[in-house]
């Protein structure tokens, strides 16, 4: 269930809502998260990005999965903690980390105790991404299309399309 807190007479809503559903509970415990309020991306933002994503592919004669990675790393969010803290690691040289983490980027190397190890950044997934963070994605692919002499949408729908979902 979600609850859109505006007003502190929301509050009284929230608590009835909780008297309703506690006796109809499990015995299992149960996590209730406030957070700040942010408008849902447009879906549309998502599926754009991945035409324009397959078409850059073919432009390069590259995979459109080695294209969006690429675009994932140049214009992407690197993931974050709740203290904002980026999300990196280091890993033994000799483990393929990039078939376990998608958007492991490789940012350096370094040697420990005789050992080798890479360091990597993690690049959130394109679904993960909040509006801001798409609309920079999409950018600059739009950006990269454009020197490839691909065909983008207008300005105008360019902007439609970074817009927020309408909310009910």
């Amino acid at each position: 269930m979600e609850l859109i807190l505006k007003e502190q007479a929301d509050i009284l809503t929230v608590q009835n809502e909780l008297m309703n559903i506690l006796p109809n509970l499990k015995e299992k415990p149960y996590i209730c998260e406030i957070k700040p309020y942010r408008k849902r991306r447009s879906t549309d933002a998502n599926a754009y990005f991945h035409v324009l994503v397959n078409k850059i592919a073919r432009a390069v004669k590259r995979s459109d999965e080695d294209v969006k990675k690429q675009l994932v790393f140049d214009y992407g969010a690197i993931a974050k903690d709740e203290k904002g803290l980026k999300a990196g690691f280091k890993a033994l040289k000799e483990i393929p980390i990039t078939q376990y983490f998608k958007y492991a980027k490789p940012i350096g190397v370094c040697v420990e105790n005789n050992k080798t190890f890479v360091k990597y950044l993690i690049y959130k997934e394109t679904h993960t991404l909040d509006s801001a963070e798409m609309a920079r994605l999409i950018d600059g692919t739009i950006e990269e299309a454009k020197q490839l002499g691909i065909e983008t949408l207008t300005p105008i729908e360019i902007e439609n399309l970074k817009g927020y979902k309408k909310e009910e």
